[in-house]
């Protein structure tokens, strides 16, 4: 059976399949919080193909959420390098 949904993650629209891997690096607001391992549930399905039927919502389904475990988190401090000129001519 062909089976996937179209979810909203971050602002912008990703196919997902299950037993496939995806980088999803827009989880800016429970950027803090994940962890290794950690089951999360995203509510903004856009789409669910499940064979030949194909269930559309406007513009999320009601009562339809995908769930993932985060493998590992990338979510670090950023790091800011700075490149310091010399003063010249002084």
């Amino acid at each position: 059976m062909n089976k996937y949904a179209i979810i909203d993650i971050g602002g912008k629209q990703l196919r997902v399949e299950q037993g496939r891997f995806y980088d999803a690096g827009h989880l800016a607001p429970i950027r803090h919080t994940l962890n290794p391992n950690e089951k999360i549930s995203i509510n903004r399905v856009l789409l669910i193909c499940h064979g030949s039927s194909i269930n559309v919502g406007y513009p999320w389904l009601n009562d339809a959420a995908v769930k993932g475990r985060i493998l590992h988190g990338c979510f670090d401090k950023k790091l800011v390098i700075q490149r310091i000129q010399p003063k010249k001519k002084t």
